[in-house]
């Protein structure tokens, strides 16, 4: 068989047919971005930021930082679904750049949301089961997404990468993860040697608090060192996996930004102003990676770099 076997349209931009079929069949792609897209439009309509139906059973500080992750769904998430799936059904090869920005945060917010409840607290009633349902759909449709995206890529897909360009980036970056990662430690060497932490926000929300840690302690930032090292060593082959967790950190970093300004406006004391600090250098720079790596679908910098 020969290599170019299974391709519908050329190689290069956006706009062009795509190149490779995903392994699940594309009209049930193309449902699954459109359906999770209205599902987070359902949920941010439905939430404290909007009529206030869904009453998570949290404090005031989670209250705000699933505000922020609603404004991060509706002006980032949910148009690159939307985008995406619409592409894809058109066959357009770009809609894989927007899709495979998603699953790994629509997995991450439908089951930390679901399981960070604080179920056993009575100062802290609400409704949520009500909707659980709504997440298990983001989280069975981040899974399909995921199975999904990776297939429609290629070794041709990866662009040509500048040794030592890359070297620099991925030092920077490590740098900031690490930080990342000796914050959550030093939170949780914090937690067990005296029960709590010193903003609170351990008292205040544990269920929470230790899944966002074992999911960022144990995914996230795992995660973040293997994509660094699978692009400094063997790009090409991992082309599509490096774009997923970069993809993840794009959404998932301007989702914890929106959160943590959403705070800082509210003046909430579990407020980190060093933590903040941290996550908009990691998305500034998840940002500026992603589009380092589609630069050459991109085609206002493909035609710069003639």
């Amino acid at each position: 068989m020969s290599e170019f076997s299974g391709r519908i349209g050329v190689t290069s931009g956006i706009g062009k047919e795509i190149e490779h079929e995903a392994l699940i069949p594309r009209p049930m792609v193309c449902a699954t971005g459109i359906v999770c897209a209205a599902v987070l439009v359902v949920i941010a309509a439905l939430g404290p930021l909007g009529t206030g139906d869904i009453e998570y059973r949290t404090s005031q500080s989670g209250v705000w930082q699933l505000e922020g992750q609603d404004v991060a769904n509706l002006i980032v998430i949910t148009p690159a679904l939307l985008i995406g799936s619409i592409f894809y059904l058109f066959r357009r090869d770009g809609s894989k750049y927007f899709l495979i920005l998603t699953p790994i945060t629509l997995m991450y917010a439908g089951m930390s949301i679901g399981i960070g409840q604080e179920w056993g607290n009575p100062e802290y009633p609400g409704n949520i089961e009500k909707y659980s349902w709504l997440f298990l759909i983001l989280v069975i449709g981040g899974l399909i997404l995921l199975v999904a995206t990776l297939s429609m890529f290629s070794k041709e897909d990866c662009p040509h990468f500048r040794p030592r360009g890359l070297r620099m980036y991925v030092a920077v970056m490590s740098i900031f993860l690490l930080l990342f990662a000796m914050m959550w430690i030093s939170e949780l060497f914090e937690v067990i040697s005296t029960g709590s932490t010193s903003s609170g926000s351990y008292e205040a929300t544990p269920t929470v608090w230790w899944v966002v840690r074992y999911f960022d302690l144990g995914i996230t930032i795992p995660l973040g060192f293997i994509a660094l090292f699978l692009l400094l060593k063997r790009p090409e082959s991992s082309y599509s996996i490096v774009l997923l967790a970069f993809g993840f950190f794009v959404t998932m970093g301007t989702a914890v930004n929106s959160m943590g300004w959403i705070m800082f406006i509210n003046d909430d004391p579990e407020l980190q102003p060093p933590a903040l600090l941290i996550f908009m250098a990691l998305a500034l720079l998840s940002y500026g990676g992603y589009l380092y790596l589609v630069k050459n679908k991109l085609p206002l910098l493909r035609t710069r770099n003639r």
